[in-house]
């Protein structure tokens, strides 16, 4: 809490999309901009919103949408022997990801720069800097510059693979992605997973749910985050004007026992 309160007043006096370096416990970190970055460290190190309990001390973890590598980071203090292979589309994050675990003891960690999608080959994405690059043409995609990146099959990747938690954060294109996987997600034992709703017209919420339950997932839904920021939002001639109709929230998916 008290590295997360000295880089969130950093970021206050900072411009965005300004690239730095900032201690934060033992970690020497860099970033590339830190007004983003200060909420991912306060989720994953502070709430513990990647928390899980592995049934090995070398569980196999796919980390699609890295950032930074914070999550891998985490994982590999959690799970010292953990298997970790970290997707990052963006290729300015990529870098910073794999000097972020090179040089704070998480260099076994698999790093790849490619796009998690629902083909292999080539993909445009829109790379913004921060935490909200995306695949050019999903619902919501951002104002940054079109970069073409390799993209992987996740499908594929789980066709070979058993991994013991499955980890997303890609940016709207959830619902496309797993749709493409559901032949194969028998082969997940967990999902963390963070579920973005971008466009109010075709909300992929309930298609992603009733994927997870057919796939014979039990799933918990919290920390629901609003966007206002972003638009749309209830126009000024509904009942609730300016209420986010733009947010995102965690999905946590497992298999096992559904309850306590």
């Amino acid at each position: 809490m008290a590295a997360w309160r000295h880089a969130d007043q950093m970021a206050r006096t900072i411009p965005r999309h300004t690239a730095g370096t900032i201690r934060m416990l033992d970690y020497e970190l860099q970033y590339a901009d830190l007004l983003s970055f200060c909420p991912q460290w306060h989720d994953i190190f502070v709430q513990g919103a990647l928390e899980f309990r592995a049934s090995s001390e070398a569980p196999r973890i796919l980390d699609c949408g890295a950032n930074v590598g914070l999550a891998s980071l985490f994982f590999k203090r959690r799970y010292p022997a953990a298997r970790i292979t970290a997707y990052e589309a963006d290729p300015a994050l990529f870098a910073i990801a794999s000097g972020n675990l090179s040089a704070n003891g998480a260099a076994g960690v698999e790093i790849v720069n490619a796009a998690v999608w629902t083909s292999a080959g080539r993909v445009t994405f829109r790379a913004e800097g921060t935490d909200s690059g995306m695949i050019d043409g999903l619902a919501g995609a951002v104002d940054g510059p079109a970069v073409d990146v390799p993209s992987l099959r996740l499908r594929d990747i789980l066709a070979s693979e058993r991994p013991d938690l499955l980890k997303l954060d890609i940016e709207g294109a959830e619902d496309a992605v797993l749709a493409d996987c559901e032949p194969v997600l028998d082969r997940v034992g967990a999902i963390v997973m963070d579920l973005h709703e971008f466009d109010p017209s075709v909300r992929q919420a309930p298609r992603v749910l009733e994927r997870l339950r057919r796939a014979g997932f039990t799933y918990a839904v919290d920390e629901f985050v609003p966007q206002a920021w972003r638009s749309p939002v209830a126009g000024s001639d509904t009942p609730f004007p300016g209420k986010a109709l733009v947010w995102s929230m965690t999905v946590r998916a497992w298999r096992g026992r559904r309850d306590a």
